[in-house]
């Protein structure tokens, strides 16, 4: 009978921690893609890319690295796109970063494939 109970509270705790981790990564990178949305002034991109590298060692506790360093390469070209007073190029840029910073949550998305 322990074991069982052992079992069930080991699974309730692994169920939390994957919904726990969700909200975690959900909430970073919700705030970040609103921050860094349709901006194109250097200034503005330099200090999201700030708080980037300021969340991104929770993040990559939590999070696939090549995500990451994907992110990073996006808002590198994001930022030189707008130092170089293009503003087609850094709209594109931005587009794609907000997109790769929504998508991080969604592949976190508790499922049965993340916690196996």
């Amino acid at each position: 009978m322990k074991r069982l109970v052992t079992a069930c509270a080991l699974f309730v705790l692994l169920i939390g921690g994957c919904f726990w981790e969700y909200q975690t990564v959900s909430r970073t990178t919700d705030t970040l893609a609103l921050a860094v949305s349709g901006q194109t002034d250097p200034a503005v991109l330099t200090a999201c890319f700030d708080d980037w590298q300021a969340c991104r060692p929770l993040l990559a506790s939590l999070v696939r690295h090549a995500e990451l360093d994907q992110i990073d390469t996006l808002y590198r070209r994001a930022i030189q796109a707008a130092r170089n007073h293009d503003q087609n190029e850094a709209r594109l840029q931005v587009a794609e970063l907000s997109g790769a910073l929504r998508h991080i949550a969604e592949m976190e998305f508790p499922s049965l494939h993340n916690i196996l």
